[in-house]
C-alpha cells in the first residue's frame, strides 16, 4: 500500500524529470500562471484577471461561447469577461479557463479523443454537482480532480502508437488494476502522468493526490489517506458509472473494483446511488455537461 509520502516522491521525486521529458508533458501556460497567481491573492485585482484574459482572443472567444451555452444556464447573454464574473464568480471562471487552456495544449484529434473530452466534461462537471451537494470537498477541487483525472490519456496516446490496444485491455479487465495494465505494457500509466501534469500547473496537492490514486481502490484502508483525496476518488467513481450509463452501458468494470469504497465513503445506500445517477443522467440529457 502506497503512503502519501510514496505519492509525493512518485510526482516530484527525481525521477519524474526523465517521465516528463519522455511523455511529452505540456508546461502550464504563461496568461494561465498569470491568472492563478492574481486569484491567489488575499485581494485579488478582477481588473487584471480581466486584462490578461483580454489579452488572448483566442481564450475570450472560447470562454465566452461556453459561458453562453445552455450548459451554465445564464439567463442574460454575456457579452465581455467582466460580465461572466459579474454573473458566474472567479473559481468557476478559473476552471473553465484552465480547461480550455488544456484543450488547447492536448492532443484533439481521433474519434477517441472526441470521447475523452466529452467524458472529461461532464466528469468535471459532475464532481463539482457532487461537491457541492455532499459538502466534504471545495467545488472548485471536484472540478479540478474531474477535469485533470484522466489527462494522462492523450499524453499516452501520444507518445505510446499501441496505447489504444492497452486502452481496450486496461476497460475490460474485470479485476486487475487498470494501471498495473498500461504499466506492464508501457511502464508509465495515465493516473501517475496526469498527477505529475497537475503539478505542474498548479493544482492542489490533494487533488494531484486522487489523480494519482483514482485506480487504487485500496486506499479507503490507509488511515493515513486524506478523507478529501477518499472522497474525490469515490465522486469520481460515481461520476463514472452515470457517464457508463449515459452511454447506454449498463455494466462498468471500475465500479465493481472500487463500489465498496465509493459507497462507504459517501455513506450512501443503495437508493442514495440511484437517485445521484439520475440527477446526473437529467443534467446530461439537458445539456448542462
Amino acid at each position: 500500500m502506497l503512503s502519501v509520502q510514496d505519492v509525493e516522491l512518485q510526482l516530484s521525486g527525481p525521477q519524474s524529470d526523465a517521465l516528463v521529458k519522455s511523455i511529452g508533458i505540456p508546461p502550464r501556460p504563461a496568461v494561465l500562471l498569470e491568472i492563478e497567481r492574481e486569484i491567489a491573492k488575499d485581494d485579488p485585482d478582477l481588473r487584471n484577471v480581466a486584462r490578461l484574459v483580454a489579452g488572448d482572443v483566442a481564450l475570450t472567444a472560447a470562454m465566452l461561447r461556453t459561458v453562453n451555452s445552455p450548459a451554465f444556464g445564464l439567463k442574460r447573454h454575456c457579452e465581455t469577461f467582466a460580465q461572466a464574473l459579474a454573473l458566474l464568480g472567479i473559481k468557476p471562471l478559473s476552471a473553465l479557463i484552465t480547461n480550455l487552456m488544456l484543450r488547447r495544449v492536448l492532443p484533439t484529434d481521433g474519434l477517441q479523443l472526441t470521447r475523452f473530452w466529452d467524458v472529461s466534461g461532464k466528469r468535471s462537471y459532475a464532481l463539482a454537482k457532487l461537491s457541492r451537494h455532499m459538502g466534504e470537498v471545495a467545488p472548485d477541487l471536484g472540478q479540478s480532480f474531474g477535469l485533470f483525472c484522466d489527462v494522462g490519456i492523450p499524453l499516452m496516446m501520444q507518445r505510446f502508437p499501441d496505447y489504444a490496444k492497452t486502452l481496450k485491455a486496461c476497460n475490460d479487465e474485470p479485476e486487475r488494476s487498470f494501471t498495473a495494465i498500461e504499466h506492464e505494457h508501457h511502464l508509465a500509466d495515465h493516473a501517475l502522468i496526469g498527477g505529475m501534469m497537475a503539478r505542474s500547473w498548479g493544482v492542489s496537492k490533494s487533488v494531484c493526490l486522487a489523480i494519482r490514486l483514482h485506480h487504487d481502490y485500496s486506499i479507503s484502508q490507509n488511515p493515513d489517506m486524506p478523507h478529501d483525496v477518499c472522497q474525490m476518488v469515490a465522486m469520481g467513481l460515481l461520476a463514472e458509472l452515470a457517464i457508463q450509463r449515459f452511454a447506454g452501458m449498463n455494466h462498468s468494470s471500475e465500479w465493481d473494483k472500487g463500489s465498496d469504497l465509493a459507497m462507504g465513503s459517501l455513506m450512501l445506500t443503495d437508493q442514495d446511488l440511484e437517485d445521484w445517477v439520475d440527477r446526473l443522467l437529467e443534467d446530461f440529457s439537458a445539456g448542462k455537461a
